[in-house]
């Protein structure tokens, strides 16, 4: 066998292997991504305005677990934050059913708080005076 009919032939038979690997590669790499994607956790975040810098927040976050909820603060204010975290039924659409959770947050800090609710997920965080 001469060296153009060598050539030809390994080249041939690269190019083959190569468009057969590479459908496989594709589709694990989609399968890879999928799975990636569906264990990622969605995290929902919510704010408050500060009184004392008015151009601060206290920010707040949180993902659902499934027999509790961990949220996740941060306080950028100079002052104490107290909120009120309502939470409603996970998979209701248009339930009332509802129930409250309060907190207070100190001035300058971050942190974490977790509360049990296994058939409720929180839907946002709104301001209060003080926690009673």
């Amino acid at each position: 066998m001469n060296c153009k009919k060598l050539t030809s032939v390994l080249l041939g038979s690269a190019a083959a292997a190569a468009m057969l690997l590479t459908p496989a590669t594709a589709a694990s790499a989609q399968a890879g991504a999928q799975t990636s994607a569906t264990t990622a956790a969605t995290v929902e975040r919510d704010s408050v305005r500060c009184s004392k810098p008015s151009s601060k927040w206290a920010n707040y976050s949180w993902g659902e677990g499934n027999t509790s909820v961990t949220i996740y603060f941060n306080n950028h204010c100079s002052h104490k934050v107290s909120v009120k975290i309502t939470f409603v039924r996970k998979g209701s659409v248009g339930d009332k059913a509802a129930k409250y959770r309060c907190m207070t947050v100190n001035a300058n800090t971050k942190g974490k708080k977790k509360f049990y609710a296994a058939v409720y997920k929180p839907y946002a965080v709104t301001r209060v005076a003080r926690c009673s």
